[in-house]
């Protein structure tokens, strides 16, 4: 996928599990690994329907999560979990969420819990089980899973990372709209509705809804019930139906700060963290913890589409296009083309306030509050000098 030429097995993308699925028959463990919790939970969904395919008629699925004290202590026993069936079915699938919290195990010696619960399963495979283990560790990097350890064993590895937002690093010389998560917008389009979306039209969805792919699914539903029986889906229709404003706290925020607003961003920021923030799902974040890392996404996602927007301005594109690549709607291109209009050199200084805002948070020494504070104030800062006074979401 990024040019590399490593050789041997690799982990699987998550969106290819289910074809995975349908080819034929799958080992005694798969492990779903990654921070994208929808594909770990429809992974796992999918692998119950394959071993079940008329469903669970009564003690055929167990789940079990290391971060739970009652459930941790069964861990260590799944192998027996999996040998013993149900008393209504021949296949059994045993579900071990975050099984690094797993107390220590006899023989695991300086394995991690998971690789040491998957070496097992594979060396002693029980009939018609399945051994399914969910951990938001990656397939690469310090912190991840050991892969090439579970691959040689023979067991399935999905990578459940999240997709990229915009055009890969490997994917030079790529239009804006056409990257990972827009990619598998359309796909999912046709595949599950039965509908086709332009890549234009799928980027410009992630754009509204953002990067969660459960909001995602459910802003496609949406859409393709809208739609009705017409086989395509247009423009007009992610524009009606998605939603053409944007009416949560952190998106004004999001508005005042690319206007160059101070008063009003500061005035937001400070509510934000005294009253929190609703997820995607409804749940309201009250955390500094975990407000920050919403506002910083938040704030990225619509910076880099500005700065995108001024790199294409500065080299003559006009304003209609940049918005059209950036997944701007019509009707909002020449606000975007007013706040465009900024030195791109000028935007891309700016953006290390993030690299600083998250190495201060990660590092530990900066408190979640005072580092959003500080990204705020310096975006604000640097984006008031040229202040667009259209306002509006970009």
């Amino acid at each position: 996928m990024n040019g590399s030429r490593r050789k041997g097995p690799q982990a699987m993308a998550a969106p290819r599990l289910p074809a995975e699925l349908k080819r034929g028959s799958m080992p005694a463990v798969v492990v779903l690994a990654g921070a994208e919790r929808w594909f770990r939970a429809r992974g796992t969904e999918a692998i119950i329907a394959k071993v079940l395919p008329d469903g669970d008629p009564g003690g055929a699925v167990v789940r079990l999560d290391g971060r739970l004290p009652d459930q941790r202590e069964r861990i260590p026993g799944v192998l027996d979990e999996l040998r013993s069936t149900s008393l209504f079915s021949s296949g059994k699938v045993v579900v071990v969420e975050n099984p690094e919290g797993a107390p220590a195990m006899q023989g695991q010696g300086r394995k991690a819990a998971l690789t040491h619960l998957a070496h097992q399963a594979m060396e002693h495979p029980a009939p018609g089980a399945v051994l399914v283990l969910s951990t938001g560790k990656g397939v690469k990097g310090r912190e991840s899973v050991s892969t090439k350890s579970l691959l040689d064993k023979g067991a399935w590895v999905v990578d459940c990372r999240a997709l990229y937002d915009a055009p890969g690093p490997w994917e030079r010389g790529t239009a804006p709209h056409d990257h990972e998560l827009a990619r598998f917008v359309a796909q999912r389009m046709k595949q599950v509705h039965r509908k086709g979306l332009s890549l234009e039209d799928a980027h410009a969805i992630t754009r509204r809804v953002g990067s969660d792919l459960a909001a995602l699914d459910d802003a496609l539903r949406s859409l393709a019930l809208y739609v009705g029986a017409r086989e395509a889906v247009t423009a007009e229709d992610v524009h009606t139906t998605v939603g053409e404003t944007r009416e949560d706290p952190i998106w004004r925020l999001v508005d005042a700060v690319l206007d160059g607003d101070v008063a009003t961003a500061l005035d937001l920021l400070a509510a934000t963290f005294e009253r929190g923030l609703h997820d995607q799902r409804g749940a309201v974040s009250i955390k500094p913890e975990a407000l920050f890392p919403q506002l910083a996404a938040a704030l990225h996602a619509s910076f880099r589409r500005l700065l995108t927007g001024a790199e294409g301005l500065a080299r003559g594109e006009s304003v209609a296009d940049v918005a059209k690549g950036a997944g701007v709607p019509p009707f909002l291109a020449e606000r975007f083309g007013v706040r465009a209009r900024r030195d791109p050199e000028r935007l891309l200084a700016l953006h290390g306030a993030f690299v600083d805002a998250e190495m201060g948070v990660k590092g530990g020494g900066v408190p979640p509050r005072v580092a959003a504070e500080r990204l705020v104030a310096r975006l604000v800062a640097g984006l008031s000098a040229r202040r667009p006074g259209v306002p509006g979401s970009a």
